[in-house]
């Protein structure tokens, strides 16, 4: 029979999102062995390789990165043929706020996937710090947010406050600079991020303040375009998550003598009292759907 089984599907583009099999494991519900043999039969299902497997974990093949995109339409496309045929199918208008470092690459094809699969869903997006999120989901001026925390430090949330259901994705935090900067990095540092009320922002200047690495801010970004655009011009140093990398950037590795950074976790808002049957169906479909 011709076609693909739709959850090694998904599992495939999880996997491709966070770039290890291990990472996908706790976002899926799934053990490592079982991702691991779904992306297996994937790949003799495909009859090419989909992955080249190393020990910092998985990229995707040219055949794997033309499957990507059909994958997460087809999975998409899949759940909302389910929702429609049992009367579950989201109907509307929500107001999303989305971090811009999220999936900076991709989050507008997400969105084209979302309008295409949910036609009666009326989305209102915008982008915003994650501090202006929340703050703005408590005033109830938007309905669901996609913010950003860390996994250590200042800017991790209390215990209490963590509400592991709704965890889209975790992702290494990386100092990147233009490949011609990377062969030498003057000093003081030069610094390119975002203004100062930006948490990467924060993040980077404080570690490097606590590592009494000097340091210099050459250059303020307004948003994480432009700050890809200035770091791959070879203006300076930034801190970027994985998946805001772009062609024209290099990794920073310990040669650099940088210090460490924390993950950057990713989630939705949770769950408010009497909040709308919308939003509530809303909240669990874009916890399946961004993970894709």
């Amino acid at each position: 029979m011709r076609g693909f089984d739709f959850d090694q599907l998904r599992t495939f583009a999880a996997v491709a999102n966070v770039g290890s099999l291990s990472a996908a494991a706790p976002l899926l519900h799934l053990s490592q062995s079982t991702i691991s043999e779904q992306v297996r039969k994937l790949e003799v299902r495909a009859g090419v390789p989909l992955f080249t497997r190393s020990k910092r974990g998985v990229e995707l093949t040219a055949a794997g990165t033309r499957l990507l995109e059909h994958a997460r339409r087809l999975v998409a496309l899949n759940e909302a043929a389910f929702d429609e045929l049992r009367g579950q199918a989201i109907k509307g208008e929500l107001r999303l706020a989305i971090t811009e470092y999220f999936r900076t690459n991709e989050v507008a094809g997400m969105l084209v996937r979302l309008r295409e699969c949910y036609p009666q869903l009326s989305l209102h997006v915008s982008a915003m710090k994650s501090a202006d999120i929340e703050l703005a989901y408590v005033k109830g001026q938007i309905d669901l947010g996609v913010v950003m925390h860390m996994s250590a430090g200042p800017f991790r949330p209390a215990a209490a406050e963590v509400d592991t259901r709704w965890v889209l994705r975790k992702e290494p935090l990386c100092w990147v600079a233009s490949p011609s900067l990377a062969e030498q990095l003057p000093e003081p540092l030069p610094l390119v991020l975002l203004p100062g009320d930006c948490m990467m922002h924060q993040v980077a200047v404080r570690s490097l303040e606590e590592n009494a690495r000097p340091y210099e801010l050459v250059h303020s970004a307004s948003g994480v375009a432009g700050l890809q655009s200035m770091l791959s011009a070879g203006l300076g140093v930034g801190c970027l998550c994985a998946s805001a990398m772009v062609d024209g950037l290099a990794r920073l590795g310990t040669k650099h003598r940088l210090p460490a950074l924390p993950e950057a976790v990713f989630s939705l808002t949770p769950p408010q009292t009497g909040e709308r049957e919308t939003v509530t169906q809303a909240r669990e479909l874009l916890a399946r759907q961004l993970l894709v």
